[in-house]
């Protein structure tokens, strides 16, 4: 082969070119990532875990009583929820997930609100939904319902975040704040 020519193979991986004696580019090893970006399957399933709360407070945070398999408050599914606002005050119950960079993450409830309030105007006893200090929603007793609905949010943020649920009640007429069922899906 004359001096300076490059001679050129193609390979499954890519490119191979060579002078003789240098090495003008190197095929790309089946173990070197293509790319930085997470990998698809790193942002599907879900991530709470003891969606139901049927293990009890098994990897929640709660305030005493909270979670409970009382008939009292019938679960969405199963026969454990999160009940705040049932002893006045403030309660909360709170689970710290992660949410790997560059996915995307949807949190789904089922939410039923129960109230001795009789106003049509004024919030007395409040529930809020906060991702660490950033306040997603809040539900108050005039959102009172009969039976559950779903609640469908997109969580701002990636990392280590901790999802709460805080319940503040006034001294008189008792609301209360059922849980069920959240979950937080990746895509």
């Amino acid at each position: 082969m004359a001096h300076g020519w490059r001679r050129c193979a193609v390979l499954v991986l890519g490119l191979l070119c060579w002078l003789p004696g240098v090495a003008t580019a190197q095929p790309r090893s089946s173990a070197q990532p293509r790319s930085s970006a997470i990998s698809p399957s790193a942002c599907s399933g879900q991530v709470i875990r003891n969606p139901g709360f049927e293990s009890g407070a098994v990897y929640w945070t709660a305030s005493p009583g909270v979670i409970t398999n009382s008939s009292g408050e019938p679960a969405h599914t199963g026969s454990w929820d999160a009940v705040l606002g049932i002893l006045g005050g403030t309660e909360t119950v709170s689970q710290t997930i992660s949410i790997p960079a560059g996915c995307h993450a949807t949190l789904s409830f089922w939410l039923h609100i129960d109230t001795e309030e009789t106003t049509t105007t004024t919030a007395y006893d409040r529930l809020s939904l906060k991702a660490d200090t950033t306040q997603l929603a809040g539900w108050s007793n005039l959102n009172h319902n009969l039976g559950y609905s779903q609640k469908v949010l997109v969580l701002p943020a990636t990392g280590t975040i901790t999802i709460t649920f805080t319940a503040t009640e006034d001294s008189s007429l008792l609301t209360t704040f059922v849980l069920d069922d959240v979950t937080v899906t990746l895509s």
